[in-house]
């Protein structure tokens, strides 16, 4: 994922990690196309989920910014096809698989159990891809960013996500318990922007959390990744909660931005569905 646009914000938490999914189809063969991520930050990802499962392999020390012309071997001649990762959904019926991100999976109303592969939540992605909370340099250590934080890392977030995104969004292990602050005065209202699945829906199961220490968390919903970032920068927000850590790294690198990460809160792997081409197996045939 890439912004270009000009702010200054912080990358406060690292809340949740978003996976992508291949989708498979209807019949695989050789010379079967697998659609991935066109932006760098996901399809290496993309390509590692692929390798893993014996469809290709990279050249060595590809790693996390391969693409596809670091294809070392592809014996069951399958094509790559580059797409806009929010597009990918969409696309699944035309295509025999189809690697997703996790939200884009989820919004787009797709059954996150028939993923064929996923990422692994153990891996180098979990933390390179884990999602945060951001905000603007020097409020990291605020009250009631650390408030809101916690209560992102608490077992009640945790268990929400692991009971319904079926392992799409997965909690990452975080310090023990701490204890939230009550607000003081004048600092209690939170306004928080989020895509609206899964992060706005995480983040309304710990509304209670937060008011139950004086905070009135407030959500603002953005259906693209560019304005969540120019509205914090501006001012508009407290908090925004949308994007990976690495895609916050590259508008940081982009923009001349400094960002910082507070905490780790989840992780999105990718995932591998099935579209034409209904097995991984179908694929090699």
């Amino acid at each position: 994922m890439r912004i270009r646009t000009i702010a200054k914000a912080v990358a406060t938490v690292a809340v949740a990690g978003a996976a992508l999914a291949a989708f498979a189809g209807c019949g695989g063969a050789a010379g079967a196309k697998i659609a991935v991520p066109s932006d760098p930050t996901n399809e290496a990802r993309a390509l590692l989920l692929l390798q893993d499962q014996g469809l290709i392999t990279l050249k060595d020390g590809a790693g996390l910014s391969a693409t596809k012309n670091d294809i070392a071997d592809n014996p069951h001649n399958i094509e790559i096809v580059e797409m806009e990762a929010a597009s990918l959904p969409s696309t699944l019926p035309d295509v025999d698989m189809a690697v997703i991100n996790g939200n884009y999976a989820i919004s787009g109303g797709i059954d996150v159990s028939s993923a064929v592969a996923r990422e692994d939540a153990a891996s180098e992605a979990a933390d390179k891809y884990a999602n945060v909370v951001a905000v603007r340099e020097g409020d990291e250590g605020s009250d009631k960013i650390k408030a809101l934080v916690t209560a992102l890392q608490s077992a009640t977030a945790r268990q929400y996500m692991e009971d319904t995104y079926a392992g799409q969004v997965v909690p990452l292990d975080v310090p023990g318990n701490v204890e939230i602050e009550d607000a003081k005065d004048g600092d209690a209202r939170i306004l928080v922007g989020a895509s609206p699945a899964p992060h706005a829906e995480i983040l309304e199961q710990v509304r209670g959390i937060l008011a139950n220490h004086g905070y009135t968390l407030e959500v603002k919903e953005f259906s693209d990744y560019i304005q969540p970032n120019v509205a914090l920068a501006d001012g508009e927000l407290d908090a925004n909660y949308f994007q990976h850590i690495t895609y916050l790294e590259d508008y940081n690198a982009e923009n001349g931005t400094t960002l910082v990460s507070a905490g780790k809160i989840h992780f999105e792997p990718l995932g591998l569905y099935p579209g034409k081409t209904a097995s991984i197996e179908g694929l090699k045939k």
